[in-house]
């Protein structure tokens, strides 16, 4: 068991209120933000194949909690461009669609290591 440490609450109100309220950020994700294409479901093996795509091509960013994690805002991008071959979010396509996607970073692997 790892040692905690007490924090001094500084904020407004009541510190319970405030450490159960979630976070605005927390929330968007949570229900989905039409904005990010990149959001995946975590029990789907095809998304999390496109996660894997995404560190071997080194689309990652660095996160506090997890090291490094694959940067779903760059992979969000790249669904919205041209380069594309299915042009919607991650979460909505079928599983048809995701296999093109899957390809194409594959291809992009290969392409870049070669």
């Amino acid at each position: 068991m790892t040692p905690t440490k007490p924090q001094v609450y500084t904020g407004t109100g009541s510190a319970i209120d405030n450490y159960n309220k979630p976070k605005q950020h927390l929330k968007n994700i949570v229900q989905g933000n039409s904005n990010n294409w990149g959001l995946f479901d975590k029990n789907n093996k095809q998304h999390l194949t496109v996660l894997a795509h995404l560190r071997t091509l080194q689309w990652t960013v660095k996160n506090d909690r997890w090291g490094e994690v694959a940067d779903i805002n760059r992979l969000s991008d790249f669904l919205k461009s041209d380069k594309s071959p299915v042009k919607k979010p991650l979460k909505k396509m079928e599983p048809q669609e995701l296999s093109k996607i899957i390809t194409c970073l594959e291809s992009m692997i290969t392409k870049k290591y070669k």
